[in-house]
């Protein structure tokens, strides 16, 4: 198996990507892993299209400078 590992700015390992081929021989022997976590956790059209409203509130108050975004670092 070869895996790739994700890391965040200073270098430490955030997570670990295995190819498809490989997470199906694993969930082949261990059943109780067949559960698609990633399925579980994706949001629906309705959840989707609120954020995007509520993104494109925060952008017009601040364009009316009444408040400040944050950085992609800073949200973290």
């Amino acid at each position: 198996m070869m895996p790739q590992y994700t890391y965040d700015n200073k270098g430490h390992v955030l997570g670990v990507f295995i190819p498809i081929a490989e997470w199906k021989k694993i969930t082949k022997k261990y059943k109780d892993l067949e559960t698609p976590l990633l399925l579980e956790a994706t949001p629906s059209k309705q959840e989707i299209l609120e954020s995007i409203k509520d993104v494109l509130k925060q952008v017009k108050l601040h364009q009316q400078g009444k408040i400040k975004l944050k950085t992609a670092q800073q949200v973290r």
